[in-house]
C-alpha cells in the first residue's frame, strides 16, 4: 500500500499529524466535555478545558514514550509510535515539563471538590501504567485494556462537569456517562482490531492478541452497540441527556460502517477515522443544543 510505504520512510501524511503528536485525544477530551457542559447547562471556565486538555495529552504521551521504548519491531509499528521512537529524547523531556505544568495547573486551577474525586481516577491510570510496565493479559485479570482504557477517559473526560454541577458521585455511574464510556471502548477495541498487525511484536496486551476471533467479530459488536444505543437513546428523548445519547449512537453507527469496510481501507486512514468517528457527533450536533424538553 503506497500510504504504508511512506510512513515507513517516516514521511507522515498531514493528515496524520494530529494523531502523530498526540493531540487527537485531548481535542476529543475538550469537545466532549463541552458538549456535555451544553447539554445540562453548566459553565465551566476556559481555564478547565486547558488543564483537561493538558492532562489527557501528558497521560497520551507517556505511555507512547513507553512504548517507543518496548517497540520489538519498530519499522512494523504505527506511524505514531515510530515517531515517538525517532524523537524519544525531545519527547521525553518535552512530556516531563509539561507533567510538571499539568500537575502545577490542576493544583491551582481546580476547583478542590473536584481533585478530591480526580484522585479516584488518576489511580486508575496510575493501574494502567503499572499493568502496561509488569503485567501481561487483561487488565484486572478479566478486563481488557480496550474498555479499561475507555471507561476511563470517559469519566476523566466528564468529571469537571460533574464538579461544576455538584453531583460527582453521579459521574462514576450516571448512564449518559457510561455510554460514552462504552463508545470511548469501542473506539479503542477498533483501534487495536486494525492496528493488530503493526501490535503484534509490539503490544502483547492488545485485545486481539490476546484474544484474535475479536477481529471477526468486531463488526457485530460496533452494530450491536450501535442498535443498542439507539434503543436507549430513543427511550430518553424527552430527557436532557438526550442530544448526548444521540451523539453516542451517531459515533457508533460510524464506527461500525468503519469497521464493515475495513477491509478496503488503509490501516492508517482507518486510524484517523476512528477518531473523526468520536468527534464528527459533537460537532453536528452542538449547534443545535439545547434542545430537550426541560428548556
Amino acid at each position: 500500500m503506497k500510504d504504508e510505504s511512506a510512513l515507513r520512510k517516516s514521511q507522515v501524511p498531514c493528515w496524520l499529524w494530529l494523531n502523530v503528536l498526540g493531540l487527537d485525544a485531548p481535542l476529543v477530551a475538550i469537545a466532549w466535555q463541552f458538549f456535555f457542559a451544553e447539554a445540562f447547562r453548566l459553565k465551566i471556565p476556559t481555564s478547565n478545558y486547558l488543564v483537561l486538555g493538558l492532562v489527557v495529552w501528558v497521560i497520551y504521551s507517556a505511555d507512547r514514550l513507553l512504548d517507543a521504548r518496548r517497540l520489538g519491531d519498530p519499522q512494523a509499528a504505527s506511524a505514531r509510535h515510530r515517531f515517538y521512537s525517532d524523537w524519544f529524547w525531545l519527547l521525553m523531556p518535552l512530556t516531563g515539563l509539561a507533567a510538571l505544568l499539568a500537575v502545577f495547573a490542576v493544583v491551582t486551577i481546580l476547583p478542590a471538590t473536584l481533585l478530591h474525586s480526580g484522585v479516584v481516577v488518576f489511580l486508575f491510570v496510575i493501574v494502567y501504567f503499572v499493568h502496561r510496565i509488569w503485567v501481561e493479559g487483561p487488565m484486572l485479570v478479566v478486563v481488557p485494556k480496550e474498555i479499561f482504557s475507555g471507561m476511563v477517559f470517559a469519566i476523566g473526560t466528564t468529571l469537571t462537569g460533574y464538579a461544576w454541577s455538584n453531583d460527582i458521585p453521579d459521574a462514576l455511574y450516571s448512564p449518559e456517562v457510561l455510554w460514552f464510556g462504552g463508545l470511548c471502548s469501542l473506539n479503542c477495541m477498533a483501534i487495536s482490531v486494525w492496528e493488530r498487525n503493526s501490535d503484534a511484536d509490539n503490544d502483547g496486551n492488545a485485545l486481539p492478541q490476546i484474544w484474535p476471533p475479536v477481529v471477526r467479530f468486531f463488526p457485530v459488536c460496533a452494530w450491536g452497540f450501535t442498535v443498542a444505543g439507539a434503543v436507549f437513546a430513543l427511550a430518553h428523548t424527552g430527557t436532557v441527556m438526550f442530544p448526548v445519547l444521540l451523539a453516542v449512537t451517531s459515533g457508533g453507527v460510524l464506527l461500525a460502517l468503519l469497521a464493515s469496510i475495513s477491509g478496503r481501507i488503509s490501516p492508517a486512514a482507518l486510524r484517523v477515522g476512528a477518531d473523526v468517528a468520536v468527534i464528527f457527533p459533537v460537532l453536528v450536533y452542538l449547534p443545535l443544543l439545547p434542545w430537550d424538553s426541560t428548556s
